[in-house]
């Protein structure tokens, strides 16, 4: 069994540990780097605040294939905003019409 203060440690882990957490970080790390190289250099500077948020997305889902990793959700892309809204369509208002009640003729007698 190793101990901690063995040579074949890095800051305390065992060696093949360390280099198996290498191997998995090292290629995770390297894509995202060429997703973000391709995104980056693809988009139109005025579509740069959403495409870096699309990007913290795709890192945030790729944040799930490391064993220890949970993919947090990111916060929710913006919406376009309307240029000129149109205000809602009003409801059509009804006016019922009824003619007015007629007096009984005994009330009218007694007038």
């Amino acid at each position: 069994m190793l101990s901690a203060l063995s040579p074949s440690t890095v800051l305390g882990v065992p060696g093949s540990l360390a280099l198996l957490a290498a191997v998995v970080l090292v290629p995770i790390l390297l894509l995202v780097a060429a997703v973000a190289w391709v995104a980056l250099r693809r988009v139109d500077r005025a579509d740069l605040p959403v495409a870096l948020l699309g990007l913290a997305h795709v890192i945030s889902a790729l944040c799930g294939l490391l064993p220890w990793g949970r993919p947090t959700p990111p916060p929710a892309l913006p919406q376009p905003a309307a240029d000129d809204p149109e205000p809602p369509a009003a409801a059509p208002t009804v006016v019922l019409v009824r003619p007015e009640p007629t007096t009984p003729a005994v009330v009218r007698s007694a007038e």
